[in-house]
C-alpha cells in the first residue's frame, strides 16, 4: 500500500513538474519577424522634426539593415517587430525602447514617421529631395 501511494505521489509530481516546465518555455519564445530589405528603401531619406529635441531623423541602410540617426542624438537600428506588416509599419528603435511608425498617403508613399520614446509621441515629415 506505501509503495502505491509513493508511486502515485511520485507520478503526480513528474506529471507537475513537467508541465509547470512546458508551460515555462512557451512563454519565453521570441517571434523572428522577417522583412524584405527591399521594402527599407521606401523609408531612406531625412524626416524634419518641430517639437523635438532634434531637427531631423536621417533613415538608411546597412547590411540589409535599417538604421535610424537623431541628428546629434545619436543612431540606432530600425528592427522589425512582431506587429511589422505591410498595413502596421512599426519598427523598434533598438537600445531606446521606443518604437517608429511610417505612415504613407493614399499613392502608398512614405510621407512621415511617428517615433514613440518613453511615452512620447514625435512627428517628422519625410523631406522631398
Amino acid at each position: 500500500m506505501k509503495k502505491t501511494i509513493l508511486l502515485l505521489f511520485c507520478a503526480v509530481l513528474f506529471v507537475s513538474l513537467n508541465s509547470n516546465a512546458q508551460s515555462s518555455s512557451s512563454t519565453i519564445t521570441t517571434a523572428v519577424v522577417t522583412v524584405d530589405p527591399a521594402v527599407y528603401q521606401d523609408y531612406v531619406g531625412k524626416y524634419k522634426f518641430k517639437e523635438a529635441p532634434f531637427e531631423e531623423v536621417i533613415v538608411t541602410i546597412k547590411d540589409n539593415k535599417m538604421y535610424g540617426e537623431a541628428v546629434g542624438q545619436g543612431s540606432a537600428e530600425l528592427a522589425p517587430t512582431k506587429e511589422t506588416s505591410t498595413d502596421n509599419e512599426i519598427y523598434e528603435v533598438v537600445g531606446y525602447g521606443g518604437t517608429t511608425k511610417f505612415i504613407r498617403d493614399s499613392n502608398r508613399k512614405v510621407i512621415k514617421v511617428i517615433l514613440n520614446i518613453q511615452g512620447n509621441d514625435l512627428e517628422g515629415e519625410k523631406v522631398v529631395e
